[in-house]
């Protein structure tokens, strides 16, 4: 953007997430099977998201269990420190199935635009057929 030019009301970065991406990658990814705040890290990679801020992953993860939506105990083991396991409860697979519903919708509405956008964004004779006659 140069000096004296307005911000783009419609710029977003490329890949950016939806509201609330996180958490429902937490609850996909729990719903699959109970793990541990670095195993979650690990499989949040392949969602675009763990860049290596854990503490935004753990905040969300106290966040969530305050809410009731995961449940956490603390797992011993042979080969290192204790750690903490995190399991899904009834009340965060009755959100993750909410939050799939929307998204499912948003991407209803998203294909709509972008259809529609494809009709028109190639030809700018179609372009100006599409906005009517000018006076």
């Amino acid at each position: 953007m140069s000096v004296g030019e307005p911000a783009d009301a419609f710029a977003t970065r490329a890949g950016a997430e939806p509201r609330n991406y996180l958490q429902g990658c937490v609850l996909l990814l729990l719903r699959e099977r109970p793990a541990h705040g670095y195993e979650l890290l690990e499989r949040l990679k392949a969602f675009g998201l763990a860049d290596g801020d854990s503490g935004n992953l753990y905040r969300r993860l106290r966040t969530l269990e305050e809410q009731g939506m995961v449940r956490s105990e603390w797992e011993t083991s042979e080969a290192g420190p204790r750690r903490r396991m995190y399991h899904l409860t009834a009340s965060g697979d009755a959100r993750l199935r909410r939050w799939a519903d929307s998204l499912a919708e948003t991407r209803r509405l998203l294909d709509y635009y972008l259809g529609r956008h494809a009709l028109i964004a190639d030809s700018p004779a179609r372009a100006a057929a599409a906005s009517g006659p000018r006076t």
